[in-house]
């Protein structure tokens, strides 16, 4: 990637890289790919880790593999999809593995990610309070009624019932976050219907969201990364009026 120093570390489940900015960092950015997105997909098909690293953020790539950020394993969870990492392997051993070797700093860190990423972003920020200073969601799902039969829903949670109302349902968790959020998706999104930003956006006012909250539907959006890459870098210029 020609990004410059980077290790790599297990942390529990999860597959953890660390590429460090030129100076000594000032921030920290916890990249999330989407489903069956390589960790270093960001940098390979965006310039977003270079523009973030010319910004002096520490990058943080976890390889997530086909991992939706769902709280559990759940008996119904498909066999070959179990040993990827969840919600619980973040927010329980990640970020604390993170935070005690220095390389995650508590109120300087931010969240950015992509489709499935996007909804990881909203199901973390509802679990770790002010752990992120922000976060950003592109393309994200985050009502799982839209699409009862989404194969990715079914493949963790088992066919469509109340759990997908109960567990890891987005827009319910989204009343525990408490720091700014970022939100953007494309209209023109076949893979992710844009509703599912809009309609996290409208659940966040209907809430009297206090943290600042934006969303930006792009009107030739698509679930690609040409959209990512302009639109995350949209976020780090959100998270610099911080």
């Amino acid at each position: 990637m020609g990004l410059g120093v980077s290790q790599v570390l297990w942390l529990g489940s999860c597959l953890v890289e660390i590429i460090e900015p030129a100076e000594a960092p000032q921030r920290v950015l916890v990249l999330l790919p989407g489903w069956n997105f390589s960790r270093q997909a960001w940098c390979k098909e965006s310039s977003l880790c270079r523009a973030a690293k010319q910004r002096g953020y520490r990058l943080v790539l976890l390889e997530m593999g086909k991992s939706i950020y769902a709280s559990q394993v759940f008996p119904e969870t498909r066999a070959d999809w179990r040993a990827y990492p969840t919600l619980r392997t973040l927010v329980d051993t990640v970020f604390p593995g993170l935070e005690r070797q220095g390389l995650l700093l508590p109120g300087r860190s931010f969240l950015l990610g992509l489709s499935t990423g996007g909804r990881g972003v909203v199901l973390i920020l509802a679990h770790t309070g002010r752990l992120f200073a922000a976060g950003a969601a592109l393309s994200g799902d985050f009502d799982p009624h839209l699409n009862p039969r989404d194969p990715l829903l079914t493949g963790w949670y088992g066919r469509y019932s109340a759990r997908w109302e109960e567990v890891d349902n987005p827009l319910r968790l989204a009343a525990s976050i408490q720091v700014p959020l970022f939100l953007a998706h494309g209209v023109q999104d076949k893979v992710v219907p844009y509703q599912h930003s809009q309609r996290l956006y409208e659940r966040l006012k209907a809430l009297g969201f206090r943290p600042r909250v934006e969303l930006r539907l792009d009107p030739n959006g698509g679930h690609d990364f040409a959209f990512w890459e302009k639109y995350g870098l949209a976020a780090l210029d959100f998270f610099d009026t911080l």
